[in-house]
């Protein structure tokens, strides 16, 4: 069965029998119409990754030194 959604632009899709469409074709649907939120998160995502990878370098880093330091290297 095919069912137009609102929104869809002309696009036709199959709608599963339980009325509820596909859960990729709501993701879809959500980045090409919201791209500049879907860039937003990523930058968020990408920037509290770094975050986390740089604290967890410096804190072995100091660790490390203050290790060398109580071994008297």
């Amino acid at each position: 069965m095919l069912a137009r959604q609102p929104g869809d632009l002309g696009r036709v899709r199959a709608v599963r029998t339980d009325g509820a469409p596909a859960q990729v074709d709501v993701v879809a649907d959500f980045v090409a119409s919201n791209p500049a939120l879907v860039v937003l998160v990523v930058f968020l995502l990408a920037f509290v990754f770094f975050a986390f990878l740089f604290v967890r370098r410096t804190l072995s880093g100091l660790r490390e030194g203050f290790d060398e330091g109580y071994r008297g290297k």
